[in-house]
């Protein structure tokens, strides 16, 4: 994610999803919703020790559901992650 949150769509799409998808008792989407609103940054979010041990959960519950993942499964993602990189930088 860029420093920019305004500039970076991806990073703006990936916080909205958390924000509605996750309860109001649900550190990611506290984490969300607190940078969506302005009332931190990312890194001030990341900070807070509730949004930090979501963050860590998350983070190792993806790791594990990747590790899970056939060799072609995980080459396609990582194609699909490519394009949209790709498609933000532009």
């Amino acid at each position: 994610m860029s420093g920019n949150l305004e500039n970076d769509p991806l990073a703006r799409a990936v916080l909205r999803h958390l924000a509605d998808s996750r309860g109001k008792d649900d550190a990611m989407g506290s984490f969300a919703r607190t940078v969506l609103s302005g009332e931190a940054t990312l890194r001030e979010a990341a900070a807070n020790p509730w949004h930090a041990q979501g963050l860590a959960n998350g983070f190792a519950a993806a790791q594990r559901q990747r590790d899970e993942m056939t060799p072609e499964q995980r080459s396609a993602y990582e194609e699909q992650a490519r394009r949209l990189a790709e498609e933000n930088d532009r």
